[in-house]
This record gives structure tokens, C-alpha cells and sequence, in this order.
């Protein structure tokens, strides 16, 4: 047996029985460190397992249901497997895993830890890709369930691509079971990444890559939430309530200021003669917000409305109830993806909405989870991607600084943000 399968096995085997719920602190001297059962295996970049750590000052693990996540590790010392572009596997659940993308050391940080790892699950690694049109045409243009777009996609452009330098080793992709509704989609010079959450937030699945060590492959899926809301009776709702103890803390944010429901999607033609199809027309008065897309690649009239679909879940209603839930629960009664009831009498909340990011916080205080309900607040580095105009540029109101002026945070087309003050 070679030596790393030997050592995996052996960590492996020692997870076994254990779990976030089995969690103590140990203070010790002169340093307060974290113990507990909550491992990180560490692992090469060919996937063989070469160490674990289970002393350290703190861990913040962020898990999301349509794009990567992102994870920080804080540690008095720096050992051998800690390196960037090496692997880790937290307490051997193979969806909580990510890259090392960054490692920060300072003698002078105020916060007392001197060493952050820092880096983002696995799905992060589809940002390295584009989307390809299939060789002598101009777009790529599916019209099938929406698993089957994403699990093609993947495959086309980081699996089997035509030119094989495109593709990432050791990365496979799980078969489609041909889940969400059947809709039109093209893509042509595409982030891959952003083409995969725009088709899951418009279908409601999710996606991830795990970490299989036995078999040292990367393995990406298409994920579906269990539906316990209130509008199902397979099951019993799960309920997050202040009322009921099992919320501990909580923020709500209802934002309507890039709400749309109504797309005037224009094909091709010139002037009146351009095909023209509206989506959510049954809007009207106050309550119907318009928005334009230009659909003028599209040839096939047809698809003109699942293209208007599609703009339009960018600009949702963002109803978020963010909140530090009972942490026992986790895993157990709902996980990330499932669609749950969250019930604030105080705040007006009354929501079936889904898991869409969970926070997990592991340090001196004990081990916390945060659940994100509904849609994640863009920042503003994500307005401005996705108000980006034809000229390579996009523009967003920043936030006012102490001098009373207000920039324009301004995206080039060479992807820097900048900040114009205007005298």
C-alpha cells in the first residue's frame, strides 16, 4: 500500500463516529487554542492526502448553493501542508472542501493571529475556464433541462474539451438526471462559472465539486434542496422561528431597488421590423418594473422568452433573513439547498425560502452556524459585473465618504475597479 493511502486511511478511519456536534475548547498557555473533532485533512495537488490539523485559532467555512464559497484558517504556525494550491477536506465531508488560494503571515496583526490560510471550494476552479463555442459555430445553444446545459457545459470547456489543454485533471462530471425546466440557452466567450449560477438560480439547483481521495478525483454534480416548507406535506416543514429557540440571532433585508418582472426582449430585425417579445406582460400600473434585453444573437424567435427568463432572475426581489441558527440542527433536520419556513413576527417575516449560504465559525467561543434565507446581497463589485455595458465598462454608485462625496465605482475593461470622484 503506498505510503499516502496508508496515512488517509488511517485519518480516514479516525473520523469515523465523529462529527461538529462533538466539539470542546482547550485553553491552553500562552496561546488560547481551538481542539475539537473537527479535523482539516490536507491534500496535494495530485490528491494524496499528506497531513491533518486539528489545533488552530479559528475557522470560517461559507458554503453557497450556486457559486463557491469561501474559507479562512487561523493558525499560530505554519507547517509543510500548508501551501497554495493544496487541497483541504474538513471533519471528512467530501462538499466541504476547497483550494488554498492565498496565505497571509504578519508579526504586526492587531487581531493576535499572525497567520490566515484563506481560499474557496472547489467550485472555484470553473472560474479559470470561459465557454467555447463548438468548433465552425457561433454560439453554443442548447435547448434541454437546465442539469443537462450546466453537466455539458462543464464537460465541454474543463472536462473533454476539443483542445485538451483546456481541460482540468483529474476533474469529472457526475451524469445528468435531467432536473429543472427545459429552457433555451446559448453562450459564446463566457465566464463558465457565471453561465452555471445564472442557470441554477433560474432552475433553483444547485452545484459543487467534491473531493473523492480514494479515487483521487474531482467530481462535479448537479445538487436538487429538499422542499420543507409549508407548501408540501411529504414531510414536516422545518421551521425557523425566534419564537421556537432555535434562532439565536437574526438580520432581514427586503431590497427592491433592482427589482424587474418585465422583459421587452428584442431579436433580430432593424427598427420596426426587430422581433420583439415581452415576458411578465400580465404586470401592470406601479407594480410592473420594465427592463430591455438584447436578444439580437438569438435567430430562433422561439427563444426569445427563456432569454428574457433568464435576465429577469438577475433582478429578483431580494428578500434576505439572515440569522445564527441552533447549530445541532445542521445537517440533521435541513441543510444547505432546502427549501424552509422562517417565521419573525417582529421583524414581518413570513417566507418559504431557500438555504442559498450557510456560515459555519469555529474559535475560542464555540462552533456557530449562520444561514442565508432567500438571495445573497451582490457587492459592489458584482453590481458593477453585472451592469457592464458594451464598451467593456461598468458603473455603480459607491458609498459616501466623510468628505460628503459619493465615486463612481467604475470596472475598465482590463477588470479594475476604480473610484471617480466628480468635483
Amino acid at each position: 500500500m503506498k505510503e499516502y493511502q496508508r496515512r488517509f486511511e488511517e485519518w480516514f478511519a479516525r473520523q469515523q463516529g465523529t462529527g461538529w456536534r462533538n466539539i470542546y475548547i482547550q485553553d491552553t498557555t500562552p496561546e488560547k487554542a481551538v481542539s475539537g473533532s473537527i479535523w482539516i485533512g490536507f491534500f496535494d495537488q495530485n490528491l494524496k492526502f499528506i497531513g491533518e490539523e486539528d489545533a488552530y485559532q479559528g475557522l470560517e467555512f461559507i458554503s453557497n448553493w450556486t457559486k463557491y464559497g469561501t474559507f479562512q484558517i487561523f493558525v499560530d504556525k505554519m507547517t509543510k501542508q500548508m501551501k497554495v494550491g493544496n487541497y483541504i477536506m474538513l471533519d471528512n465531508d467530501r462538499r466541504k472542501t476547497g483550494i488554498i488560494k492565498r496565505i497571509e503571515c504578519s508579526d504586526e496583526d492587531e487581531s493576535g493571529v499572525p497567520i490566515t490560510i484563506g481560499g474557496d471550494t472547489l467550485f472555484h476552479l470553473l472560474t479559470q475556464r470561459i465557454t467555447y463555442p463548438p468548433a465552425g459555430l457561433a454560439y453554443h445553444s442548447f435547448y434541454e433541462p437546465a442539469e443537462n446545459i450546466i453537466c455539458e457545459l462543464v464537460t465541454a470547456n474543463a472536462v473533454d474539451a476539443s483542445d485538451k489543454s483546456r481541460n482540468i485533471p483529474m476533474l469529472s462530471v457526475k451524469s445528468s438526471k435531467g432536473r429543472g425546466d427545459r429552457v433555451y440557452f446559448q453562450t459564446r466567450y463566457d465566464n463558465l462559472d457565471e453561465e452555471i449560477t445564472s442557470l441554477c438560480e433560474a432552475s433553483g439547483l444547485g452545484v459543487c465539486i467534491t473531493l473523492n481521495p480514494e479515487a483521487q478525483k474531482l467530481e462535479f454534480e448537479v445538487l436538487e434542496g429538499v422542499d420543507r416548507s409549508a407548501n408540501q406535506k411529504d414531510r414536516p416543514p422545518m421551521i425557523f422561528n425566534v419564537d421556537y429557540d432555535n434562532v439565536i440571532s437574526r438580520e432581514y433585508v427586503s431590497d427592491v431597488s433592482e427589482f424587474k418582472n418585465t422583459a421587452i426582449v428584442a431579436g433580430q430585425g432593424e427598427g420596426a421590423d426587430r422581433k420583439i417579445t415581452l415576458v411578465g406582460n400580465e404586470n401592470t400600473g406601479i407594480n410592473r418594473y420594465e427592463m430591455f434585453v438584447d436578444a439580437r444573437d438569438i435567430e430562433d424567435e422561439s427563444a426569445l422568452p427563456d432569454r428574457g427568463k433568464n435576465k429577469l432572475a438577475d433582478y429578483t426581489c431580494s428578500d434576505t433573513y439572515s440569522s445564527e441558527v441552533d447549530a445541532s440542527e445542521y445537517q440533521t433536520k435541513w441543510n444547505l439547498g432546502d427549501v424552509v419556513v422562517t417565521i419573525d413576527h417582529e421583524y414581518g417575516v413570513n417566507m418559504n425560502e431557500r438555504i442559498v449560504e450557510v456560515t459555519e465559525t469555529f474559535d475560542e467561543n464555540g462552533y456557530s452556524v449562520s444561514p442565508t434565507f432567500g438571495t445573497t446581497q451582490k457587492t459592489i463589485l458584482e453590481k458593477a459585473q453585472t451592469s457592464t455595458s458594451s464598451s467593456g465598462q461598468a458603473t455603480v454608485e459607491g458609498i459616501r465618504g466623510a468628505d460628503g462625496k459619493t465615486p463612481r465605482m467604475l470596472i475598465n475593461s482590463d477588470g479594475h475597479l476604480i473610484a471617480i470622484y466628480e468635483d
